[in-house]
């Protein structure tokens, strides 16, 4: 089962809850009373990293700034390229979808490769860290993250094999703190929407920020009710300074009592929730135009232009933004920007002997993948087939320009020779490249290694001589010697003079089974020759069940491929269209035939509803894929404590709620996406209505549901521009446990030192379960424990520490964790990350001594009577930079001359936990902290009732109270009445329905119960319609108890 709510888009439902509150005119005062009251109770929290989890639809946020941004970067890197042709009068941001034009698999891997990036943006929402924010005016080591960041960007894209998704993810780090600085400090108070060209740039000196001593802002209204009070806070027009935020790292002393009225900075706004304690009250967040969340709500869209501007200038300046870091080729990478060639796609097989026992497996991946491009825009020019053998050099078997024929060719090949392991590999793959036209795809297939490995170099000259995009795919056991499967190891017996043309080439290695060829090749085959293949539909047909399945085909399909594994041949198959039969159509091709497959195409069906008949009662596996440009992604997002929601590592947990975004690509414009299915292992199919969300550039959609079974394969529906139904099928199907593994900590590596990682292992099912956790990498750096075993109880978590030590071999390190029940082979979770290498030798520091302790109230001016003092040793090869403490830490830096150095700190108990900061003139940084205990703050300013005034107070508020509760039941009452008889009238949605008819209401007809089912009811009902221009940002939670 499957339940859809509508509860976390409040902002995209407004239109509907104004249909509905006309009807219920009579019930206004009471709405306005309870909105009120769930108001008060449920603030929101700051800038949104996009427009789903905001509370207001007009708030700019992370993911349009730069969604836009890329899209202007890369429209002016095709322009200054002449990677297209347009004329002048295109706007540079609609560039993007010029360059791919009909090409809709180029122009989706493009967003999905942006979608990415705003993703890394997105989830560093979540640190807490102040520098990462540009909060706590830790500007300058923000400054300093950023500077880190861009080195490690040049240096990857200078390696020989880049790093893309890293890239990427540097990248959205980058991003997302230049865009805070925008939105944080007092750069837009003082200098409007201009972006500041010297943050984030190397070589530049920033302009000063505020020094520690110096009061920042003055007291203003943080509850936003005076909407203007904070407009003219700052003290400081000379010097950067930013807000300081509740629950982050860095935080000034507590105010003494000589603070009146002034102090440093807060960020302000509702989520603040210790606004004024540390600060002055208020603050100069531009996170929202809205007052109660943002004092500086008036600056929101000049941060937002100048954060947009920045992101531009990061990406595409030609003197300053990355794009000299990258360069041109790695800049095209990084976004998919692919010149599409008419070129051969080659195929170089091993037919020896003892390929016996994979060539069927090789043979069906290859045929797989000319089916998906036939007859599609970017079907290559040929098709070339030659193979190697021993002792046969290699035989060139068949060019040609028809991939039926092709089909025929691959499907013919047979085994022979062989008897020693060796073979002509070598000489295969020279001949193929001298086959193949230039910017061609050369697919190699062996379980071998090479015999005549000293031809390796014209094998390299000739393919880079024709930019030849090489793909070489090995048996995981090359003559039984098993390996690794990991497919970047090298300096494997045999496997060496492979992996060195790749890597001279460009090209790849994919040392794996059989089983796994035809799964990586169509992911290639997507990436270098998109095809626009969109699935259908899958299933499985059993044997008990009906022998016709219908399908819908639109108007947007080109081409229809029907793959049927269990049917023996075509006379146990029938596709009937609107007009009969296909098969004897002359559109129709049988395009593979064998004792347990069919495969059938129909170029240019006619659209209508189309029925697969089974003529042999045999169990069969279905997949209806299309040539279609419509198609669609989707991403799992679960809310997280900020109250916003961030996308799902790994599988999510079975019977948690999670909001299902889709993003449907290349939708005409008459044509509706309105609906979606998840099938259920079982077969059972849930049907719910999907919400729209504005978006710039790709139509999007969302639904919040409870997931309660193990597997899910998600589907959509809608109409083409005729009325007929259209459907596309995921292949990404959705598999839920009930163990969680989530990442706590993680650091770049260096040289020859070790750095530790941490994961959370948590127990979500209902009884204790061991675990096993397997450590694995793609360099051999894992060191220490790799194998953990943990008897976890219920709801419970453990932690998950292993080491990895930086090597000079590598710039980059992939580790996979993957996670099972003890004993099983099964994985529940399965995570992988990549790390960067650094070749520098960071500063370090340690605490040396602590004498002090600050675990005590403090009133206003208290703190000063208790101090602390504390000692670190720093150790560096590379000179400093900076040696500086946060706000409140006295430092003496006089001795630090040479490595390893002393440093003395000290400080009060108003600063009870603070931070020691070392810089090198590399950029790399460390931080020391010192903790001195948790304080609990009493501000001894606030005046004190007396008893007989608390007792007039708490009578005038149970009074209130009281007033409330009658309130509440009179509206409920009308509610009973008049309006609910309105409101279940209007209620069509089928799931709703299904729900009641699965699980009836119980029968208590008590007035108690009779007034509780109401009283939900109506909280439903507000929460799910509220009236326009109110925001929830968080979850209702008022409840019946609140009234009893």
């Amino acid at each position: 089962m499957f339940m859809c709510s509508r509860n976390i888009m409040q902002t995209f439902l407004i239109d509907r809850w104004m249909t509905v509150a006309k009807q219920i005119e009579t019930m206004a005062v009471y709405q306005k009373l309870l909105l009120i009251l769930i108001i008060i109770i449920y603030p929101s929290d700051g800038f949104p990293p996009d427009a789903l989890t905001g509370s207001a639809s007009y708030a700019k946020h992370h993911a349009e700034i730069t969604r836009i941004s890329i899209h202007v970067a890369v429209g002016k890197f095709i322009k200054e390229n002449n990677l297209t042709v347009a004329d002048d009068s295109i706007d540079v941001i609609n560039l993007v979808d010029v360059f791919f034009g009909n090409d809709t698999d180029g122009l989706q891997e493009f967003s999905r490769r942006e979608e990415e990036i705003i993703q890394h943006v997105k989830n560093q929402e979540r640190s807490d860290t102040a520098y990462i924010h540009c909060n706590s005016e830790q500007i300058q080591l923000a400054n300093t993250h950023i500077l880190q960041r861009r080195k490690q960007i040049e240096q990857l894209a200078q390696s020989s094999e880049p790093d893309l998704p890293l890239i990427r993810e540097m990248i959205g780090l980058c991003l997302y703190t230049i865009q805070a600085f925008y939105s944080g400090t007092n750069w837009v108070e003082m200098n409007g929407d201009t972006v500041y060209r010297d943050f984030g740039v190397p070589n530049k000196t920033l302009m000063a920020v505020a020094d520690a001593t110096v009061d920042t802002c003055s007291d203003c209204d943080n509850s936003g009710s005076d909407t203007t009070s904070c407009k003219n806070n700052l003290l400081i027009n000379n010097a950067l300074t930013s807000g300081y935020q509740t629950g982050h790292d860095i935080q000034p002393p507590y105010k003494t009592s000589g603070d009146i009225d002034k102090g440093k900075c807060g960020f302000g706004g509702s989520s603040d929730t210790e606004n004024g304690q540390r600060t002055a009250i208020g603050g100069i967040n531009k996170d929202r135009p809205d007052s109660k969340y943002s004092p500086h709500h008036h600056l929101h869209y000049q941060a937002f232009f100048a954060a947009r501007k920045a992101t531009e200038q990061f990406l595409i300046d030609p003197e300053i933004g990355i794009i000299n870091e990258l360069q041109n080729h790695i800049f095209a990478e990084v976004f998919n920007l692919k010149e599409k060639h008419k070129a051969s796609f080659a195929f170089v097989i091993d037919d020896t002997g003892s390929m016996g026992n994979n060539i069927a497996q090789v043979q069906d991946a290859c045929v797989d993948i000319i089916t998906d491009v036939l007859d599609s825009p970017n079907e290559p020019i040929d098709y070339i087939l030659v193979t190697f053998n021993d002792p046969v050099e290699h035989e060139h078997r068949l060019t040609t320009e028809n991939g039926l024929e092709m089909i025929e060719k691959l499907e013919s090949l047979g085994v022979f020779g062989g008897g020693d392991c060796p073979e002509y590999a070598v000489s295969g793959l020279k001949r193929g490249i001298e086959e193949c036209r230039e910017n061609s795809i050369l697919f190699a297939y062996t379980d071998a290694p090479a015999k005549d490995e000293d031809d390796r170099q014209a094998v390299i000259d000739a393919s880079n001589a024709k930019n030849i995009e090489l793909r070489i795919f090995l048996q995981d056991d090359l003559c039984g010697k098993r390996r690794k499967r990991e497919t970047e190891l090298k300096n494997v017996t045999g496997s060496d003079v492979y992996y060195e043309i790749a890597e001279a080439t460009g090209g790849k290695v994919y040392q794996i089974s059989t089983s796994e060829i035809a799964d990586v090749m169509k992911d290639i085959t997507k990436e270098l020759l998109p095809s626009a293949t969109a699935v259908v539909r899958v299933f499985n047909l059993d044997t008990t069940a009906d022998h016709f399945v219908n399908f819908s085909v639109d108007n947007m399909i080109t081409n229809i491929k029907v793959t049927i594994i269990g049917a023996a041949s075509t006379a146990e198959v029938d596709v009937e269209s609107p007009l009969g039969s296909v098969l004897t159509s002359a559109g129709t091709n049988v395009l593979y035939e064998s004792p347990n497959k069919v495969v059938v195409t129909v170029a240019s069906p006619t659209p209508g509803m189309y029925t697969l008949s089974r003529k042999v009662n045999r169990h069969w596996s279905v997949n209806i894929t299309a040539q279609s440009a419509i198609d669609f992604d989707y991403t799992i997002r679960e809310e997280a404590d900020d109250g916003y929601l961030y996308t799902v590592v790994g599988h999510p947990i079975i019977g948690q709620t999670y909001t299902i975004f889709l993003t449907v690509y290349n939708k005409p414009e008459n044509a509706t996406v309105t609906t979606i299915l998840l099938t259920e292992s079982s077969g059972s199919e849930n049907l719910f209505t999907l919400t729209k969300i504005t978006s710039d550039f790709y139509s999007t959609y969302f639904c919040s549901a409870s997931l309660i079974s193990e597997f899910y394969q998600i589907s959509i529906y809608g109409t083409d521009d005729n009325g007929t139904t259209w459907m596309r099928t995921s292949p990404n199907t959705i598999s839920l446990v009930n163990v969680k593994l989530a990442l706590s900590s993680t650091q770049d590596l260096y040289v020859n030192m070790v750095g530790n990682v941490s994961y959370l292992l948590e127990n979500k099912g209902t009884t204790n379960e061991t675990f096993t956790a397997r450590l694995t990498d793609n360099r051999g750096l894992l060191t220490g424990q790799t194998n953990f075993e943990e008897t976890i109880a219920s709801n419970e978590s453990t932690e998950i520490v292993f080491q990895l030590q930086g090597s000079s071999s590598f710039s980059t390190v992939t580790y996979t964790i993957s996670v099972t029940r003890s004993g099983s082979a099964n994985t529940l979770q399965k995570q992988s990350k990549t790390l960067y290498i650094s070749r520098d030798i960071p500063p370090m520091c340690s605490v040396d001594t602590l004498n002090g302790q600050c675990d005590n109230n403090y009133g206003n001016g208290s703190c000063l009577d208790s101090s602390w003092t504390g000692q670190a040793t720093i150790t560096f090869t590379t000179d400093l930079q900076s040696v500086t403490g946060s706000n409140g830490m006295n430092v003496d830096t006089s001795s630090v001359l040479s490595s390893p150095s002393v440093v003395t700190v000290s400080g009060t108990c108003c600063t009870p936990s603070t931070y020691l900061t070392i810089i090198d003139k590399n950029n790399n940084f460390v931080r020391c902290h010192f903790f001195l205990g948790d304080v609990v703050y009493i501000d001894d300013s606030k005046s004190v009732l007396s008893t007989a005034e608390q007792i007039a107070v708490g009578v005038i508020a149970g009074i209130v109270v009281a007033c409330l509760l009658a309130t509440v039941t009179f509206v409920i009452v009308v509610y009973r009445k008049g309006v609910k008889p309105k409101l279940n009238a209007m209620k069509v949605d089928n799931l709703n329905r299904e729900a009641v008819k699965t699980f009836p209401m119980k029968k208590e007809n008590s007035s108690k119960q009779l007034f509780y089912d109401d009283f939900m009811t109506l909280k439903y009902d507000f929460k799910s319609q509220p009236p326009r221009d109110t925001h929830f940002p968080h979850d209702l939670e008022f409840e019946i108890s609140d009234f009893q």
